[in-house]
């Protein structure tokens, strides 16, 4: 996606957040930009279930409002529950003392959030309600949450302003979580604003440790945010295939298998 384009989505996606529902005319006048052009954006940004299109305009996409499966978080927590324990109880020891480390969104942070040991002194910045309600009370932790605009299904604040917040900052690990992993089109998740997040954090850690259930293998999402091979380390559960394991191995990147 080009810089212009980019910048685009995003001005679009904060005006909607804010207005609710503009007319594709209202919004071309304020991007100073042709009727033909946002038409375009906001079609690229219905295809990233970002935004509904409506007779005339958009507004910002809400999945009970069409019949579609949608990527609700809590929800997400419960499938494969045990699997993603574990790889919250493995990626959780992995944190050590006076480390600055990011915390991802997605249905698997939570947990490396919830089983940090509660003493431990570390920085953790991360834009996600969920992870910061697990940690805002522990007098050890320096938690930094990213603001801006919330997102109630994926428990997200996201905004141009914390982007650019997160590019001053640098972290010994990242802990990234994944809506898809495959060998070909690379790491995918579900919502195009948190792409943007996703490659900040991992161009700002020394560390990037994926964290995803096995059934994300050889799957893949809407919105691309990197490739396997910028990965250190990935954290999984025993049910992922001897294939995918090879391809990992073979790329040089270190398999933990949370058992």
């Amino acid at each position: 996606m080009s810089d212009d384009k980019n910048g685009r989505y995003k001005r679009i996606v904060a005006l909607l957040s804010r207005e609710g529902e503009m007319t594709v005319h209202g919004i071309a006048k304020i991007l100073d930009v042709s009727e033909m052009t946002v038409r375009r954006d906001l079609t690229g940004l219905e295809s990233e279930r970002v935004v509904q299109r409506t007779h005339g305009g958009a507004r910002i996409f809400r999945p009970s409002s069409l019949v579609r499966e949608s990527y609700v978080v809590s929800e997400q927590m419960q499938r494969n529950d045990k699997q993603k324990s574990l790889i919250g109880l493995k990626a959780a020891s992995m944190v050590k003392a006076g480390e600055t480390i990011f915390l991802d969104s997605g249905s698997t942070t939570p947990f490396i959030a919830r089983y940090m040991d509660t003493d431990l002194p570390v920085t953790v910045l991360c834009y996600t309600f969920l992870n910061a309600l697990e940690l805002y009370s522990r007098k050890n932790t320096n938690l930094i949450l990213s603001g801006g605009f919330f997102d109630k299904d994926s428990t997200v604040f996201h905004c141009s302003e914390s982007e650019a917040f997160l590019k001053g900052i640098r972290a010994d690990k990242a802990f990234i979580s994944a809506g898809g992993v495959d060998s070909r089109l690379g790491l995918t998740t579900y919502f195009y604003f948190e792409a943007d997040i996703k490659k900040l954090m991992m161009q700002s850690a020394r560390q990037i440790i994926l964290v995803v259930d096995s059934t994300k293998f050889g799957k893949s999402s809407i919105s691309h945010f990197g490739e396997i091979d910028q990965v250190n380390t990935v954290i999984t559960d025993a049910g992922v295939s001897d294939e995918d394991a090879a391809m990992l191995r073979d790329k040089g990147i270190e398999l933990v298998i949370a058992e």
